[in-house]
């Protein structure tokens, strides 16, 4: 953990440029680690999301009204909350939208793309949280906050506090991507922002280093 007072305030207004598309879905089945099948499924749509910058959230599972999903084996269900998310620039909200009706071909399983729901900008919050930030498998836990703040700093973030999280492998083509999560606490909103639309490492299209807000570090299950 790292941590580093400050009580800098300041104003902010929201930027339209990066916004999140969102898509409701349906599929009977995936596996937990779907990642690199789903960024080169749609990359067969949307071939441009590869040259800017674009990220790809995974598909969560979405449990609710007291059941939650088995998640054993490697595979879960989507439900009907489950949704497909980019986070492109607003220039290409148009163009993502030539998604719905088509279906993801990710080898023996399948995503229906069936409407899209909305776009939103992204979060001012404080505190953010990414699942997975593409690391060597060999760094240290605060060898990877090192790393981590320096790129940072490099972005011109003050780093205040950050935790590091669970360790995670993502299978593709070319090998193994070890990751780590990571959260980032006391955020200025620019700063905050700005982490969002540029991301950490590598990886985006595989969901690395995507950022997404959270109402306080309580509420983060790493």
């Amino acid at each position: 953990m790292f941590w580093q007072e400050d009580t800098n305030e300041e104003h902010f207004t929201l930027s339209e440029r990066i916004q999140e598309a969102s898509f409701k879905i349906q599929s009977k089945i995936l596996p937990m680690d779907h990642s690199f099948l789903l960024a080169q499924a749609l990359l067969k749509h949307l071939p441009w999301l590869a040259d800017i910058n674009a990220g790809i959230h995974d598909i969560g599972v979405a449990d609710g009204n007291g059941w939650e999903q088995s998640k054993t084996g490697g595979f879960y269900h989507p439900s009907k909350r489950s949704k497909l998310t980019l986070r492109i620039t607003k220039e290409r909200l148009k163009d993502a939208q030539s998604l719905v009706g088509k279906t993801l071909d990710l080898g023996d399983y399948e995503i229906k793309v069936v409407k899209f729901i909305n776009n939103k900008l992204l979060s001012d919050l404080p505190v953010l949280f990414a699942k997975q930030v593409a690391c060597e498998q060999s760094l240290s836990e605060d060898d990877f906050l090192k790393v981590c703040y320096q790129q940072l700093s490099e972005m011109g973030i003050q780093v205040k506090k950050m935790m590091a999280g669970l360790e995670h492998n993502i299978q593709t083509d070319n090998g193994t991507i070890h990751t780590r999560s990571l959260m980032v606490a006391d955020l200025k909103k620019d700063e905050s922002v700005l982490l969002q639309e540029k991301g950490l490492g590598d990886h985006r299209l595989l969901g690395c280093g995507l950022f997404i807000p959270q109402k306080g570090i309580e509420t983060i299950d790493s």
